[in-house]
């Protein structure tokens, strides 16, 4: 595009009909591919902003997780001691409940075979009543028989002596 030219002279309507359009066609054609190349610059910068907005959000994602993974690792070793304290007081108990049950079944042995001497105590004392009421009564039977042949002694010596 030769607007100004020392050395010719301009002539517009050759220009305004020939070299005119031409001249528009590479201005649009310019303008196309500024257009182009701007938004390819833009979206560089685009691009770079979103690539910040990423290693941001990266870097408080890692924080976070990090944060995440120490108060899991506290819960689980708290966890763990409570579990492990847990199973010491389970075994603990167990113990306590067989030591319990064997005292418990030795002492319902014990009662069992007191239980059993005190049947057989109580049986050999009726017996004894038994046997202390029938001498009681033979012994009654007797004191009169015997109270009797005194009365009757008695009788024959005082029939004697008078």
């Amino acid at each position: 595009m030769d607007v100004v030219h020392d050395n010719q002279p301009l002539d517009v309507v050759k220009y305004i009909t020939t070299q005119l359009p031409q001249d528009l066609l590479q201005l649009i054609a310019v303008r196309d591919e500024l257009a182009t190349r701007q938004g390819a610059l833009s979206a560089v910068n685009d691009i770079a902003a979103l690539k910040d907005q990423a290693t941001l959000a990266l870097a408080s994602a890692r924080a976070d997780s990090a944060e995440m993974l120490t108060d899991a690792q506290a819960k689980l070793s708290a966890a763990k001691a409570a579990q492990d304290a847990l199973s010491l007081r389970e075994e603990a108990l167990n113990r306590r409940e067989e030591a319990f049950d064997s005292s418990s079944a030795q002492t319902a042995k014990d009662q069992n075979a007191l239980a059993v001497a005190l049947l057989a105590r109580e049986a050999s004392a009726t017996a004894r009543e038994e046997q202390l009421a029938l001498a009681t009564a033979e012994l009654a039977s007797a004191q009169k028989t015997l109270a009797a042949r005194v009365a009757a002694f008695q009788e024959k010596v005082a029939a004697l002596t008078a």
